[in-house]
């Protein structure tokens, strides 16, 4: 058995939210990273995105089990100040905390010196420290393959909630632009003579079913722009919006409604549209007889947790690992309120995440 030191992770945790990495700007923990397992006599290597690979084991003659983090955090995680009592971590109330995801990071860099001891007895183990996964996981989306060893399943331990949780099911989320096209005029001398584009971008959301449109399946606009000033009628106006469901094939069924939508405002008003879409992520939906969910079960029934399944309404890098063919899991990391100023950990979250590491990568008898 293993003895863990929870503050030798919690203290590796301050360390790593002491560093800011907003997504697009990880040189700097990238670097700590690579860092720390070169000190520990870890080969790693670093693809053309950014996204780090770590290779714990000698050879991967066998399939490895990997896990994996991302590195990058929200905007509001940067000059971060954390705050330790008894029993959590949390910020003074001016930032996000950044336990999204560096809570596991942390965990899985500190279990290294604990699998490099019990090597004969685990199998095969590879990390993946991806970057830009809160743009839309755009780190991974470029992920080179060719640097991953032969993988036979994959935990991330990325999502909020209670140690215990398993992300059962994640849906698809689909991204669309939208720009309409009208005709300027003086909008005090011959405002009939134009199209205003924000009439028609008003006319096209008036019919668009948003928001919550059935179990499993939102849409959203975000964003709206368009116009320059007052007295010209405007001839452009475009507006960003997402779609997610459980599955790619709903999400661009519900984009044909809102398409339908728009053709619909240019037929009454006259004026014209363009759409651009991008399927950012698939969906998955696992059920508790499949490997990842059977072999984690195992670990939570010896360690007490109750190992629920859930569904999420959002995305992490399981959603493209599982698209590549990789069979990948998204687990609870022990955080709550991500993104905010009330973002907290609780302090026993560090050691519960280290032993499920170390746990799964023992060879199974």
């Amino acid at each position: 058995m293993y003895q863990i030191d929870n503050k030798s992770i919690v203290d590796l945790f301050l360390k790593l939210v002491s560093i800011d990495s907003p997504s697009k700007n990880e040189g700097e923990i990238r670097s700590f990273i690579v860092d720390y397992l070169h000190r520990k006599n870890i080969r790693t290597a670093v693809d053309a995105r950014g996204n780090i690979f770590a290779y714990l084991s000698d050879s991967y003659d066998e399939k490895a089990i990997l896990f994996a983090s991302h590195i990058d955090t929200v905007p509001s995680a940067v000059d971060v100040n954390p705050v330790c009592t008894e029993d959590e971590i949390h910020t003074d109330g001016k930032s996000a905390l950044g336990a999204d995801n560096k809570a596991a990071v942390a965990s899985m860099l500190y279990a290294v010196d604990h699998l490099a001891a019990m090597k004969d007895a685990t199998v095969p183990v590879v990390y993946l420290f991806s970057v830009s996964e809160e743009t839309g996981l755009d780190g991974v989306r470029e992920l080179d393959l060719s640097l991953l060893p032969p993988v036979s399943e994959a935990f991330i331990p990325d999502a909020h909630g209670p140690i215990g949780n398993i992300i059962a099911q994640s849906p698809a989320k689909l991204d669309a632009s939208i720009t309409f096209h009208g005709k300027t005029a003086h909008a005090g001398f011959c405002p009939e003579e134009g199209i205003s584009a924000i009439s028609l971008a008003s006319r096209a959301i008036d019919q668009m079913k948003l928001l919550r449109i059935d179990e499993t399946t939102t849409a959203n606009i975000g964003t709206i722009s368009g116009g320059t000033v007052t007295n010209i009628v405007p001839d452009s106006c475009t507006i960003h919006l997402e779609v997610r469901s459980d599955t790619k094939e709903k999400c661009y069924a519900h984009l044909a409604h809102l398409e339908l939508c728009c053709i619909k405002a240019v037929g009454a008003l006259g004026g014209s549209y363009d759409i651009e879409s991008d399927l950012r992520y698939p969906g998955y939906s696992m059920d508790e007889n499949q490997k990842p969910i059977i072999h984690l079960q195992k670990v939570f029934s010896a360690m007490g947790f109750e190992g629920k399944m859930i569904a999420s309404g959002g995305g992490s890098d399981t959603n493209i690992l599982r698209d590549y063919g990789i069979d990948a899991l998204t687990i609870s990391s022990g955080y709550t309120h991500a993104h905010s100023e009330q973002e907290r950990i609780p302090l026993s979250a560090f050691c519960d995440l280290t032993k499920i590491i170390l746990d799964l990568a023992k060879r199974e008898s």
